[in-house]
């Protein structure tokens, strides 16, 4: 039968301090880096207390790359550039049902040229 926690724990010497790991820091210290909070009464009425930011809506996508660029393009008409082609994007569940040999011939179909 395994020995349980506390027995090890009774059994293990503590390490003397020539040898501790972590160097111990006074309380005073600790006590600096706390927040302290102040009464109203002693704050100045004319200091400006920022508000809070407001909460963002993470549900809110903004527009892909190629969502904006297709509006520029629309927007710009015969204006835009030729060299710059937008294909569409189609992920790999849509080309799931067509057959292996026959998904690179249609791929190389819808590239514009």
């Amino acid at each position: 039968m395994r020995p349980s926690p506390v027995s090890l724990a009774r059994k293990v010497k503590p390490i003397p301090p020539s040898m501790q790991v972590f160097s111990q820091t006074p309380p005073a210290d600790r006590i600096l880096s706390l927040p302290r909070f102040v009464a109203r009464a002693k704050v100045e009425e004319r200091t400006s207390i920022l508000p809070a930011p407001a909460p963002r809506n993470h549900e809110i996508k903004p527009p892909t790359l190629i969502e904006t660029l297709a509006a520029r393009k629309l927007a710009a008409g015969a204006q835009w550039p030729p060299n710059i082609r937008i294909e569409p994007v189609i992920s790999r569940a849509t080309w799931a049902p067509v057959r292996k040999g026959i998904r690179s011939k249609l791929k190389k179909a819808l590239r514009e040229e």
